[in-house]
């Protein structure tokens, strides 16, 4: 019993002195293990080990260090760059780690951040040469942006005395490299180049830079060669493959273009995804007959299996495609008759349920969501389709709580995180929704769509440096994006950045695509242009038309830089030499009515644009610009019988029942008014100007509560919009609603910036009375009945009645 009891004393007093330790015991223990693991080449658990460090000391700078560094070796960029910035929070002037973080933002163009850690470096190490490459980096980044040849020159001679004394530094060697592919011997860069890949091989910059040079040789074994090399290394980019089989279909290769993607597919019997890569690729090149045949064979080997199901399903997608949508949809609805519960059942049916909505059965896809819902409430793509509805319908809070439950699940779907800035917008709060498109951008890792929709966002707020920055991300991850280069090019003609401007139009005449290849010649005579070289612009778009390589297009812009120069006569002598070689091109005839009204040939011009109504009735262009004409020249009876018989061929143009909806405001029919936009919202409720004219119109002339209730929802996008029609509208309601200080904050501006809109006047007016501001009420509404002049609108018998009142 004394031995038991003498064990026991021991183990609890060893317990005790283990609890004992402090807590910079714990950390070290725990380093140290991290360390051993990190010396056997296990830098998971290592990595672990050096996490629990700081639960106990979290400023522990040498485990920091060590997470950092092995962050950064197993290609975790971003953690790794997250762990040597709070590095650096905590011990600011630690001079290589600075560095890193510099070289790090250099790497990824986050040039804010490169500033920030360079100069530092730079501070703490003015003599170590990879501080000075990239001092280098970012004086040629600021010479670039400044057009500054000069300054480029300089940068960049100094980028080479560093890389020749160190020919590793990759910072170095990235300005040696960008500046001789803005040379005349882009080629010479290729040496360079190779010297990148062999250091780093997994890099997607120098393996695409490889990629375009090849390209500009025309070294076709070459470029195919290196489009399997990277489809290798960077699997997840699926404009790669799309590349590679590009290539094998311009080589008229189409049996090794089907090959390859059999071979990546597999057995018939394996996983889907890589047979339906087989099946798309049979869609573009033999039609779609080829296709829905190869997936009627996959079927029928997977046949009992739920693979079946898929192929048939997609099968039926490309029958209701071609028109056949009544039989697609039964066989949808066959599958799902016999098909069990599961996330495939889920995704056919939600399948089925975006069929039905381009049907135009909203009712019928609402009924399939509403099923999926019911048997799984968390089903992501379903609550996806409820909650845009809801946005649509203006009950954006629920669409809110749906997405939320769907972003719960997948973090990190950009749909879902697009489809909650438009919720928020829909709720005024602009903020939020620049935060949720943001997010979309990173976890799409810069997908274009994203992209282009969050950098609209910015250059819509006035924030074009933001925008820019973004889109050059995106061209980073993106670099074959034909949509990512164009929009940042308008960004940076916008800006006067011809330098970068110029080297987006040569990477898109390199990737040889036709589109790529349109965008170039748009690009390139835009920049002339901008730079005010008229001459060099026309001879650049006419060579480029006699050597084929442009369209209708390019011809149209000849034409327009002759107007814009005042040479009238020598663009109707194009335009007509264009017209001889393609008679019946409606852009050019077109361009041929515009011509002729320019030249005071009204008859002439109304001729044509009336031919282009007869012989394309469907189309709003000619029946605009003939409205506008007939308007210019005082026949606005005519021009809205233009409009009015126009609608009846095309009941859903937009443009058209906007005008018509006008006119009707014009003649006193507000309800008519109304009830155009009504339905114009209901189509496309996404509208910031028919949302302002509906809400606008009801809160005016209406007065019953559930509609300035309906005007009030409507106009909640607006609250954080500057334009001083959207500011009225959201004031009068506020008005309306009897909320006088909110009203006055927003009317004050806008009458400000609509000095002759009478009703504007008026409802500040109005407001001033409300808050017992008598004077400058009687100075407003005065101001609103001289603008109003005869206007028979009852606002302003509102508005002498109550300088009647006031003056009392």
């Amino acid at each position: 019993m004394q031995s038991f009891l003498r064990v026991c004393l021991i183990f609890v007093s060893l317990t005790v002195l283990a609890a004992c330790k402090t807590d910079e015991e714990k950390a070290d223990a725990f380093y140290q293990s991290g360390l051993s693991l990190m010396e056997a080449g296990d830098l998971d658990r290592a990595a672990i080990e050096f996490l629990n460090v700081f639960q106990h000391d979290g400023f522990h700078q040498e485990a920091r260090r060590a997470l950092a560094d092995i962050r950064l070796e197993q290609g975790n960029v971003p953690a790794a760059y997250s762990q040597y910035l709070r590095l650096i929070e905590q011990y600011p002037d630690t001079a290589d780690v600075r560095l890193i973080l510099a070289s790090v933002a250099v790497d990824i163009n986050n040039w804010d951040e490169a500033r920030r850690h360079g100069e530092a470096a730079l501070a703490l190490l003015p003599d170590d040469p990879r501080a000075q490459a990239i001092g280098a980096a970012l004086d040629y980044r600021a010479a670039t942006l400044a057009t500054d040849a000069a300054g480029l020159e300089r940068s960049a001679a100094q980028a080479r005395e560093l890389l020749e004394a160190n020919p590793d530094d990759d910072v170095a060697r990235r300005i040696v490299i960008d500046d001789i592919l803005r040379s005349d011997a882009p080629l010479d860069a290729m040496p360079l180049i190779e010297q990148a890949i062999a250091a780093n091989p997994d890099s997607n910059l120098y393996q695409t830079l490889r990629l375009r040079l090849l390209v500009q040789v025309q070294d076709m074994d070459g470029v195919g060669a290196q489009l399997r090399r990277m489809v290798a290394l960077f699997p997840e980019e699926q404009e790669l493959a799309q590349s590679l089989i590009a290539w094998y279909l311009t080589q008229g290769d189409l049996e090794g273009a089907e090959r390859y993607l059999r071979e990546l597919a597999g057995d018939v019997t394996a996983a889907p995804e890589g047979h339906l890569a087989v099946v798309q690729l049979i869609q573009t090149t033999q039609g779609s007959q080829a296709a829905k045949q190869e997936l009627d064979r996959l079927a029928t080997a997977n046949d009992g299996t739920p693979n079946a199901d898929i192929y048939r399903s997609l099968a039926a997608v490309i029958r209701f495609e071609e028109g056949e949508q009544e039989p697609a949809i039964a066989t949808f609805q066959q599958i799902l008759s016999a098909a069990e519960p599961n996330e495939q059942t889920w995704r056919i049916r939600n399948t089925l349920a975006r069929l039905l909505i381009a049907y135009g059965d909203i009712d019928a896809a609402r009924t399939q969501v509403d099923t999926i819902l019911a048997l799984d409430a968390s089903n992501v793509e379903a609550l996806k389709l409820r909650a845009a509805w809801s946005i649509e319908a203006d009950q954006a809070p629920d669409a809110i709580l749906d997405l939320r439950r769907a972003l719960g699940q997948q973090p990190r779907d950009a749909e879902i995180l697009t489809l909650m800035a438009h919720a928020h917008e829909r709720e005024g709060s602009l903020a939020l929704a620049g935060e949720r498109l943001a997010l979309a951008v990173d976890v799409s890792g810069s997908a274009p769509a994203e992209t282009i929709r969050y950098a609209t966002f910015l250059l819509r707020d006035g924030r074009t440096a933001a925008a820019r920055n973004v889109l050059s991300d995106a061209r980073t991850a993106n670099p074959r994006s034909v949509e990512v280069m164009t929009a940042l090019a308008r960004v940076l003609l916008g800006e006067g950045a011809w330098v970068e401007a110029q080297g987006i139009a040569n990477t898109l005449r390199s990737l040889g695509t036709p589109a790529a290849q349109e965008a170039a010649t748009s690009l390139q005579a835009a920049l002339l242009l901008g730079q005010n070289r008229v001459e060099d612009s026309l001879a650049f778009l006419q060579g480029e038309i006699d050597e084929g390589n442009a369209d209708i297009d390019a011809i149209t812009q000849v034409v327009q830089i002759h107007l814009q120069s005042g040479n009238i006569e020598t663009a109707r002598s194009y335009l007509d030499q264009a017209l001889t070689d393609y008679p019946a091109d409606s852009t050019l005839q077109m361009l041929n009515a515009s011509l002729f009204a320019i030249s005071g040939d009204f008859d002439a011009a109304e001729t044509v644009f009336r031919d282009l109504i007869a012989a394309f009735p469907q189309a709003e262009a000619p029946v605009l610009r003939l409205y506008n004409l007939l308007i210019s020249t005082d026949q606005s009876e005519q021009a809205v019988a233009i409009v009015e018989a126009a609608i009846d061929q095309q009941p859903a143009a937009m443009n058209l029942r906007w005008i018509s909806a006008g006119h009707r405001e014009e003649r006193g029919d507000i309800d008519g008014a109304i009830a155009i936009y009504e339905e114009m919202y209901a189509a496309n409720s996404n509208a910031v100007m028919i949302a302002n004219n509906l809400a606008s119109l009801i809160a005016t002339h209406k007065e019953d509560a559930d509609s300035i209730a309906r005007a009030a929802t409507i106009a909640k996008r607006l609250r954080e919009l500057d334009a001083p029609p959207f500011q009225d509208t959201y004031g009068w309601i506020a008005y309306r609603q009897q909320n006088y200080q909110e009203a006055r904050t927003y009317l004050e501006p806008a009458a400000a910036g609509l000095p002759d809109d009478p009703l504007v006047q008026y409802h500040l007016g109005m407001t001033y009375a409300a808050l017992g501001e008598a004077e400058k009420a009687r100075a407003q509404l005065n101001r609103a009945l001289e603008l109003a002049g005869e206007s028979t609108l009852p606002q302003f018998d509102l508005a002498r009645a109550k300088l009647q009142e006031l003056s009392q």
